[in-house]
């Protein structure tokens, strides 16, 4: 994606418009505009427009003010916003397919909330109004990225493409911070940035490195020294984030520690003042740490084992359903091809028919023997074709009705297998819930017992006085060592009925949106299917149509 861009022919550099909201009009005129020609164009006006199937858009001159209602086009894979009135980089997160990105020739002043959009590989930001680099090291997928022509002043956050190991092309060309010769911006990128290959699209070569040490050498001792601890702090980060994904996969992300544990004492100052007491109440707690450690970890293990065991029966689905449209698609060949060869054959038997029966007299209400012949075979002929197409039709489309059938009842028997795996899992983690729940009244009844032991003997050894501040009340009122358990017990209750219910109803969301996904594919696979053999059949039967166009009349309906 370069920094110029192709005007269509209707367009024009100065013609003024009114200030632009992205709204469904504008992006599904840019997009009929913009889409496929010749019978991709045909089938897609046939159809009704999905705007979260569409994977390319590009709204350029039109007078744009504010990016705005992308969310709609969550597919969107390459997006240009160039030569608008954009101040603003905004409402993009959730768009986390784009790949290519264009605000080239726009009003924007800072570089933000391009964050969420990891799979970002081309970004350009050319002639705009940015002042420097920054909030772009987290796009590590970036290869290429325009800045040129802006008002960056400063070398300070170059340093932060040092992250971005993928990016290979690089252009701050007209850029203040390009004009000083002294510190030659290209040397100063080549020397910093090892993994760049191009700078302003010239190859970056090996001299021009050696010299950007020789002249930048302190500043990049300072920088390295200053990433060195960053990489590790990210690495770390990244592995947490690895492992909060592949565990959220399983439903048990925050389960494979003592995570839940640790959370239910977080703000709990009922519980923090009966573990005031010193050693005897932590010991206790120590115990229940211990304990809901082994429940926690049940359920973390299982999730696991869940998960591998749900994927190989998808993947499993996955090859039975794949297996059975290859098994369509070659008897749908097969039948194409017959098709094309006995078309091919009326076909031209029919326009030498047509040119046999040319200069010969057909107003008249008698004909001659021979062009009665030949009329009668151009019929026969239409009449051929016609039992070829339908033919051809019905065994096409019984072909997609059989495979639409058999997908719907695969549909049908993976969702009650996959339920099944998911509501198994579910009873074995509320069973450890259970016990998690049993260990907490446990913990908090002994609690009590402990408290109200050392409150007394505390009492009786005239030492009330050395008691903490929060339980003195209890000397007297003995319900208030009671009542603060009770208060602690339903906090904690609270968290971990909260955790179960997040782990259940994310299961069943899963299961639910898998299977509405799988069935609403197959119901956009076939409606297209349709479509794409009504539209091969009826050209052909144009086709054939148009070479006896002289003689249509002329033919038996």
């Amino acid at each position: 994606m370069g920094e110029e861009s192709t005007l269509s022919t209707d367009t024009t550099f100065n013609r003024e418009l009114e200030p632009g909201v992205i709204s469904n009009e504008m992006l599904t005129k840019a997009i009929m505009e913009q889409g496929h020609k010749g019978e991709a164009g045909r089938l897609a006006q046939l159809s009704q427009l999905q705007l979260e199937t569409v994977t390319v858009i590009r709204l350029e001159f039109q007078n744009i003010l504010k990016i705005d209602h992308l969310w709609v086009m969550k597919n969107l894979e390459v997006l240009s916003l160039s030569f608008n009135k954009i101040d603003k980089i905004e409402n993009l997160s959730r768009l986390p397919k784009l790949k290519e990105l264009n605000l080239s020739f726009n009003y924007i002043e800072k570089m933000e909330n391009l964050d969420k959009l990891e799979n970002l590989r081309i970004l350009s930001l050319y002639g705009n109004r940015i002042s420097r680099i920054e909030n772009i090291d987290n796009l590590e997928r970036l290869v290429i990225f325009s800045a040129g022509r802006n008002n960056i002043k400063t070398l300070e956050g170059l340093e932060r493409l040092r992250f971005l190991k993928e990016l290979r092309s690089l252009n701050l060309a007209e850029n203040p911070i390009a004009q000083d010769t002294s510190k030659p911006l290209r040397l100063y990128l080549a020397t910093l940035l090892p993994q760049l290959k191009y700078y302003e699209y010239i190859l970056v070569r090996p001299n021009e490195r050696d010299a950007g040490k020789d002249i930048f050498q302190r500043e990049l001792i300072d920088i390295l020294e200053h990433e060195r601890i960053e990489i590790i702090e990210r690495t770390n980060a990244a592995k947490e984030r690895d492992d909060e994904v592949r565990l959220s996969k399983s439903f048990v992300e925050h389960l494979n520690g003592h995570q839940l544990f640790d959370s239910l004492f977080e703000g709990d100052s009922e519980g923090e003042a009966l573990l005031s007491i010193g050693s005897e109440a932590m010991d206790l707690k120590d115990d229940y740490r211990n304990e809901a450690y082994v429940f926690t970890q049940s359920i973390y293990k299982m999730g696991l084992e869940q998960q591998e065991k749900r994927q190989a029966e998808i993947e499993l689905y996955s090859r039975c359903i794949t297996d059975e449209r290859k098994k369509a698609q070659l008897m749908g060949q097969k039948i194409i091809s017959n098709f094309l060869q006995s078309f091919n054959n009326l076909h031209v038997l029919a326009k030498e028919i047509v040119v046999g029966l040319r200069g010969r007299d057909l107003n008249s209400k008698t004909y001659n023997a021979e062009t009665e012949k030949l009329l009668d075979e151009l019929n026969l002929c239409k009449s051929g074709f016609n039992s070829l197409f339908e033919d051809t039709w019905h065994t096409l489309m019984g072909i997609e009705m059989q495979l639409f059938e058999r997908t719907e009842e695969g549909n049908s028997t993976f969702e009650n297998t996959i339920k099944e795996m998911t509501n198994e899992f579910i009873e074995l983690a509320q069973a450890q819930f259970v016990l998690l729940r049993e260990a907490e009244i446990n913990f908090s009844d002994a609690l009590v017992d402990t408290v109200q032991q050392f409150v007394t003997f505390k009492a009786a050894a005239g030492q009330a006085d050395k008691l903490p501040e929060v339980l003195k009340e209890s000397l007297d009122d003995k319900d208030v060592i009671s009542n603060m358990a009770a208060g602690m017990r339903d906090q904690h209750m609270q968290l971990i009925d909260s955790r179960e219910d997040k782990l259940i109803t994310r299961s069943r969301n899963w299961v639910k949106e898998l299977c509405d996904d799988l069935q609403n594919s197959e119901i956009i696979r076939n409606r297209a299917k349709v479509l794409e053999i009504t539209y091969f059949l009826d050209q052909h039967r144009q086709t054939f149509m148009s070479a006896v166009d002289e003689v249509a009349s002329k033919l038996e309906v």
